[in-house]
């Protein structure tokens, strides 16, 4: 995907986003998501850090917090989930197409939106159709050694995964073959997706335990 691709993919998956938080009820809202200690409305007001938080603001408070970016998003998540949902709403429509993203590359802030998009539609029963090249390219960005603040290398390290739902290989080493999205969830480390995988999951599943060495 070129930049226009990757910035029309965000802003369509902002919208959507954006358009499943408004049709929730205040239950559906303070359901738990797939990230720890985060409710779905949480995770809504996550996906608008960016808007709020400037990059050296968040490694102020990352400093402060003993250099726990975890800590600091989680602290930052906190205050911006005290807003109304229709505020949080408001401000994905109206950042659908911001271009701002991490240091990290200009696909970051995609990756971001489909993972968490899927840490909040599974644990409400509501799925979406992903794009096959949306997601090809977010395992791109994962798998190749540069997504810093998203996956540690070594946890992708030694896998080869592969599609079963598209033309798609990522990595070198162990296969770990499935759907694409379920790939990029396992990658990321959300285990509900592993009994949609085949392959040397279990050897994944104990690296994200911390049981295994890495591959090299």
């Amino acid at each position: 995907m070129n930049k226009d691709d990757i910035a029309t993919a965000i802003a369509d998956e902002r919208t959507a986003l954006a358009d499943l938080f408004d049709s929730l009820t205040l239950e559906q809202l303070a359901t738990w998501s797939l990230c720890a200690k985060w409710t779905v409305k949480d995770v809504a007001a996550h996906l608008t850090t960016m808007f709020n938080v400037s990059i050296a603001s968040m490694m102020i408070r990352i400093a402060k917090n003993r250099f726990s970016a975890a800590k600091a998003f989680e602290q930052v998540t906190i205050e911006l989930a005290a807003r109304p949902i229709e505020q949080i709403t408001a401000q994905l429509r109206e950042n659908a197409s911001n271009t701002k993203h991490p240091p990290t590359a200009p696909i970051a802030p995609l990756v971001d939106l489909i993972v968490h998009a899927q840490d909040v539609r599974r644990p409400l029963g509501i799925p979406r159709d992903v794009p096959f090249e949306r997601v090809s390219a977010a395992m791109d960005f994962v798998t190749g050694g540069r997504a810093t603040g998203f996956v540690p290398a070594a946890r992708v390290r030694g896998f080869r995964f592969q599609a079963t739902d598209g033309d798609g290989v990522w990595g070198k080493g162990q296969l770990i073959h499935g759907p694409a999205l379920s790939l990029l969830l396992g990658a990321m480390g959300r285990g509900v997706a592993f009994v949609e995988l085949g392959g040397a999951v279990d050897v994944l599943s104990a690296r994200l335990e911390g049981k295994v060495p890495r591959i090299s």
